[in-house]
């Protein structure tokens, strides 16, 4: 059996194991394999469970199945059923990272919304409206909410969100509006995609409408914005729209059209 070598500066409260060298004078403990080797190599085990109901302070009574308890927070320990090393953040315990695909949630706009009630902003010469984007949850085969953050009524609301985040992390954010245009134009029409956190601009991207005809008049063009950024828990996201104007645009109107192309994609990485 190898023997372990424990090495230990009462000073520092420092403790390596493995190894006589203390690799970071920042780590209180530390492990070490001095093997090069697959023969000799060693790891360390961290706590494990078999499923959620073996977790601490598990209570299938509560909505979210555990007991809050913050002197917890930053506990780790390994679940097989999901093959995941699993965080306690004080509330409940999650998987410190997810699949792709696994953490997302969609949102699309109502299909049945008559077209005067549609999002729209119209431009002239002296410049634009702007109009939030009523996400919900319409779309029965494709929208889901998996992260649970998609606000109750489903539309924007008083406090400007479509999203409340119950999660502090990364999160991935891409926004597909088809959008209708009414106006004439001799260069192409330009709309502005914004997302919003906590009412302040987080993301913008203008979008060409059209880069290759020349006049247009009611043309329908599919525009995008895609862009990872930091929520913490309570931060509260909506979409709004803009247009663009220069001196080659007579008047504009533009329209968010509820289709497959309308929808925004929030994944938490």
């Amino acid at each position: 059996m190898t023997a372990l070598i424990i090495w230990a500066n009462a000073s520092f409260s420092q403790v390596v194991v493995g190894s006589g060298t203390n690799p970071s004078n920042n780590a209180m403990f530390s492990v070490v394999n001095n093997e090069d080797n697959a023969a000799k190599s060693k790891g360390m085990m961290i706590p494990t469970v078999n499923n959620e109901t073996e977790l601490p302070l598990y209570n299938a009574s509560l909505p979210d199945h555990f007991t809050r308890d913050p002197t917890m927070q930053g506990m780790i320990m390994y679940r097989k059923d999901i093959q995941r090393v699993v965080v306690y953040d004080g509330e409940k315990w999650k998987p410190t990272f997810y699949e792709s695909g696994g953490r997302t949630t969609r949102a699309s706009m109502n299909p049945a919304t008559p077209e005067n009630n549609l999002p729209s902003v119209g431009c002239i010469l002296i410049g634009c409206g702007e109009k939030d984007v009523p996400f919900g949850f319409y779309n029965t085969t494709l929208d889901g909410d998996n992260l649970g953050i998609i606000d109750a009524q489903g539309t924007v609301n008083s406090n400007f969100s479509n999203f409340t985040f119950k999660e502090s992390g990364f999160y991935k954010i891409l926004i597909s509006l088809k959008v209708k245009t009414s106006g004439i134009h001799v260069s192409p029409p330009v709309i502005s995609f914004r997302a919003l956190k906590n009412g302040n601009v987080l993301a913008r991207n203008d979008v060409s409408l059209n880069e290759a005809i020349l006049i247009t008049a009611g043309a329908n063009r599919v525009g995008t914005m895609e862009f990872l950024a930091m929520f913490d828990k309570g931060d509260q996201l909506k979409v709004q729209v803009s247009g663009g104007v220069s001196i080659l645009t007579v008047a504009d109107v533009y329209k968010i059209v509820p289709t497959d192309g309308t929808f925004i994609s929030i994944e938490k990485l």
